[in-house]
């Protein structure tokens, strides 16, 4: 009686399980709610299976885990034939998901309707195995990757919004969500109105399992279809479960969503569950043969799971004799099974505690590491306890060289420290409307200065602060020329109209000037009869006009005429055209000839001699050809070489004189670099440089308007980019950049 009341307490769940691993092929997500329900509602546990459900580890192969015994059973999709027909001895169990999830996404405007319309679009897409069903439509329409301007790996979060990437390879049980969250529109591209209508989801094992533990496998099938009976029929359930124990990251509308959207994929009201349809397996296995030319020919009979494979029949008095011998061995086990359950209960709620831990762990990691910003915790003394690579390249520092070793005032310029310092007393002191993002300057270890704007956060429960830095120097410099081109369009036609106003009043001065000094000039046969007429020389007229200064004053008057007269040219500049029109130039063979004009170049007012300046040639080979105005690119050219000139006579007692011109050339542009080693221009004047009429020459040896004037032909008539980059004690390099007439392979 003792022995039956002790058989009798026994519970499935006391006898020794059999430790069983699921490798699933992503994150904890609706998509495998069968196999958490089957886990959570005691199915594996009532068949005398432990199951450990492993989420995915992108740096590990499903298939390969299973196949190197690191994993019993594991999810894949439709690949899980071709790596059967590559001679991977996989086994499938189910077809779950009965259609594939896998689509295409158009998002970005105008929206696209068709694979034929990726031709020269930004196509984001992985071409591993995992998108296999997308590469077979793009191959039977006979799209080449290579028409693409195809990205090659898996999508973020930050792809979905991505203006530049027209087309992503997307769940429809995930990426809608995100868009339609944000109200974005898109369309969707469905392989299977082209024809390809794979498997999603599949359950599979490795033939070795199946061999060697057959009815492990039957179980683990039986139990796993259970719960996705009971998951799609109990989704609000689950959801719960999902996030709770499994520590999903997508919120309860997501996972919602999700699972209205498998519902459909997985059909459980129109075929049974896991259902395996031979010949949508044969039809799939043609088409990886067309797309695969060295895949060899394999019977399919092996690939799907016989049920019956390696069971046993056997005599009545055999499962007799068993079962006794079984009963017997768990009543003597009994008492030991009763005493462990609690350490066992008490192990497995500590080992769960530490994988959710562990995976905690991984997600922060992967957050910090993958923010697309330089980050940075902070302690309350602003040491730098925390730093991700965005933040190392960003100042030029080691990891090991900045954490726990280097404050975060260290990276500040000191213009900006005592208002850092500032916000930090008064956050300090609970003053909530401290600001809690701001521009500052940012000191790199080279010495190089970059603009910065921060977010600054306090983490919760904390002193400590995360700090996400976002590079904004090229914005700065961006908006600086956006201004400058406003201010060259306003000048260009205030230049035009002045100019054509002073003409006429400038050119009755000058002919007013001239004439006078004709008349009385005594090489004049006319000045000097008119003069014996009046009973006097011309000579003694000339001569007392000189010596009163009468002459030399209108000889001014004809130099300063002639000078605002150039002025004035120089002015017209701003909106006259070539009349040659534009030609195909080479800059190298351009700047040659440059060259070759100032070569002998000497100014007597300051003294500069190009004999005795060092002129470095740095050309790139073949170089593209660019449409431009020869003579006014030679113009520029003449006028950013003379000002270099001009600037490294200040100090040519200091250093040899040494001016390099560069030529170099990317997809879009072929750019042209006059770099001096003269003093070099402060931040203040190089603000104001391409303004009209500004110069920092003295008087009398410049307008104002030739770097102006060369700034208004490359961004106006040429359509360029003119940038100048300089530091002061080092020198100036002027970049200008032009478009490239064709796409040309460099």
């Amino acid at each position: 009686m003792t022995v039956l009341v002790l058989f009798l307490c026994i519970s499935p769940a006391s006898a020794k399980q059999d430790n069983v691993t699921l490798q699933l092929k992503w994150f904890h997500q609706f998509q495998f709610a069968g196999y958490y329900a089957a886990l959570e509602k005691g199915f594996y546990t009532e068949e005398g299976l432990d199951v450990t459900i492993i989420e995915r580890d992108l740096s590990f192969n499903p298939v390969d885990l299973v196949l190197e015994e690191k994993a019993d059973f594991g999810v894949s999709n439709s690949a899980i034939l071709l790596d059967y027909l590559q001679g991977k001895d996989v086994v499938l169990l189910a077809s779950v998901f009965q259609h594939s999830p896998l689509v295409f996404l158009s998002k970005t405007p105008p929206l696209l309707h068709s694979p034929h319309d990726f031709k020269g679009k930004t196509v984001l897409m992985s071409t591993a195995t995992q998108d296999i069903e997308l590469i077979s439509m793009l191959r039977k329409e006979r799209i080449a990757l290579s028409s693409l301007a195809l990205i090659d790996r898996f999508a973020t979060p930050e792809d979905y919004f991505d203006p530049e990437i027209d087309v992503i390879a997307a769940y429809l049980t995930n990426q809608p969500y995100y868009l339609e969250e944000k109200e974005v529109p898109y369309s969707i591209i469905y392989p299977s109105t082209y024809g390809i209508d794979f498997y999603g989801d599949t359950l599979f094992t490795s033939r070795k399992q199946v061999i060697n533990n057959p009815e492990r496998v039957r179980k683990f099938l039986r139990a796993s279809l259970k719960g996705w009976a009971y998951a799609l029929s109990h989704t609000e359930e689950l959801i719960d479960i999902i996030i709770n124990k499994f520590g999903s990251l997508k919120s309860k509308e997501h996972l919602r969503f999700e699972a209205a959207a498998i519902q459909k994929l997985v059909q459980p009201d129109l075929v049974k569950i896991g259902h395996i349809n031979p010949k949508r397996w044969e039809n799939i296995c043609d088409y990886f043969h067309e797309d695969v030319n060295t895949l060899k020919k394999r019977d399919l009979s092996s690939f799907y799971f016989d049920p019956t494979e390696g069971s046993v029949v056997m005599k009545k008095e055999t499962a007799i004799y068993i079962s006794s011998l079984f009963t017997i061995t768990i009543i003597i086990l009994c008492f030991t099974v009763y005493i462990a359950r609690k350490l066992k209960n008490e192990i497995h709620q500590k080992m769960l505690f530490e994988k959710k831990l562990t995976k905690s762990e991984k997600y922060y990691r992967s957050l910090f590491e993958n923010t697309g910003t330089a980050t940075v915790i902070l302690g309350e003394d602003f040491t730098i306890k925390r730093c991700n690579n965005n933040f190392i390249e960003l100042s030029g520092y080691s990891k090991t060289e900045i954490e726990n070793k280097m404050k975060w005032t260290e990276f500040v310029s000191l213009e900006d420290l005592a208002r850092m310092r500032e916000y930090a007393l008064s956050r300090k002191a609970g003053n909530m409307s401290v600001p809690t993002s701001y521009d500052f300057k940012f000191m790199r270890r080279s010495g190089e200065i970059r603009n910065i704007h921060v977010f600054v956060g306090l983490i919760d429960d904390s002193t400590d602060r995360v700090a996400s830095l976002v590079d904004m120097t090229e914005k700065v410099k961006t908006q600086d020329l956006l201004i400058q081109t406003e201010k060259m369009l306003s000048v260009g036609g205030l230049a035009a109209g002045m100019a054509h106003e002073i003409n006429n009043p400038l050119a009755g001065i000058l002919q007013g000037a001239q004439n006078i000094l004709r008349r009385i000039s005594p090489a004049n046969k006319a000045n000097i009869e008119i003069a014996h007429k009046q009973g006097c020389s011309c000579d003694q007229i000339y001569n007392y006009m000189e010596e009163r200064g009468i002459v030399r004053m209108l000889e001014g008057i004809q130099n300063s005429g002639e000078r605002a007269a150039v002025i004035v040219k120089n002015m017209l500049d701003f909106t006259r055209r070539n009349e040659a029109g534009m030609t195909s130039c080479n800059l190298n063979e351009l700047i040659e000839g440059i060259l070759d004009i100032i070569s002998c170049d000497y100014d007597l007012k300051k003294k500069y001699d190009f004999r005795h300046t060092e002129i470095i040639k740095d050309f790139k080979n073949d170089l593209a050809l660019v449409a431009c105005y020869r003579i006014e690119i030679e113009q520029v050219l003449l006028n950013l070489i003379k000002n270099a000139a001009y600037a490294m006579y200040e100090t040519s007692k200091v250093r040899a004189p040494r001016l390099i011109l560069r030529t170099q050339q990317d997809a879009k542009y072929v750019t042209v670099e006059v770099e001096d080693n003269g003093p070099g221009i402060t931040n203040e004047v190089r603000r104001r440089i391409f303004e009209p009429f500004f110069t920092t020459k003295s008087p009398g040896f410049g307008t104002g308007l030739g770097l102006s004037v060369s700034f208004f032909i490359i961004t106006q008539n040429h359509k360029g980019v003119f940038e100048v980059d300089s530091e002061v004690g080092k020198g100036s390099k002027f970049i200008f950049k032009l478009p490239r007439t064709q796409v040309q392979n460099d």
